[in-house]
């Protein structure tokens, strides 16, 4: 899938829709569940991955993944995104890996 404007800004519009209650709107780990007793994820541009490694560094593969499957206390989206839709989530999430 080309890394285009118009899907990166599908993704963004995906992301704030089912990531942003979790990862906050700006993926540093500020959603609205942590007012709620939530543990926090990390920040995708200081944060650490539990699987090791920057949260910046995070491949398309491995967000991907994530996002289908689920990791920790995330639960798979595979059935409320199409894989199109990851796809598009992943473009924007990279975006949000350099703020």
């Amino acid at each position: 899938m080309a890394y285009t404007s118009t899907n990166i800004e599908q993704g963004k519009k995906l992301y704030i829709t089912f990531c942003s209650p979790c990862h906050g709107a700006t993926g540093q780990g500020d959603g609205t569940v942590t007012t709620h007793g939530f543990p926090a994820p990390p920040s995708y541009s200081k944060g650490q991955s539990s699987r090791g490694g920057a949260m910046k560094d995070l491949t398309d593969g491995k967000i991907y993944h994530t996002i289908t499957y689920g990791l920790n206390a995330m639960g798979s989206y595979a059935s409320q995104l199409s894989p199109e839709e990851r796809w598009k989530v992943t473009m924007y999430v990279h975006h949000l890996q350099t703020l």
